[in-house]
């Protein structure tokens, strides 16, 4: 959506930013960088990345909310598959008992684990 409006006191007509607010989702006030949707303040001047090393930068850093990268999520993946099998020895060789935490099991599925710890996989 494009919204003209007037600025410097009414002299210059132009567009106006279309960036929102996250936290009250209201649209920004300042104008838009001419020929752009986005004002300065919210990456109106940006160009992006120009040369193919630059793009394979920006892939390479890419995150999700600035949390977490492929490269963590593989990392922790690995690590619980690595926390399940040591509880699975645990248990097998009868160091862990009781119910597995977090665990919602169907019954083929307990079949499965039954075989698992009595060594008949």
């Amino acid at each position: 959506m494009v919204t003209t409006f007037l600025t410097l006191g009414g002299r210059v007509q132009c567009t106006q930013c279309n960036a929102l607010s996250k936290r009250s989702r209201q649209r920004c006030q300042a104008p838009a960088i001419k020929g752009k949707t986005k004002c300065r303040f919210h990456g109106g001047r940006s160009t992006g990345a120009k040369t193919a090393e630059g793009r394979a930068r920006i892939a390479a850093a890419h995150t999700v909310h600035g949390r977490e990268t492929r490269a963590k999520r593989a990392e922790r993946s690995a690590k619980l598959a690595e926390l399940h099998e040591l509880e699975m020895l645990g248990r097998k060789l009868g160091m862990i008992s009781g119910t597995m935490v977090g665990l919602d099991l169907a019954k083929d599925d307990f079949a499965v684990l039954q075989g698992f710890l009595t060594g008949n996989q």
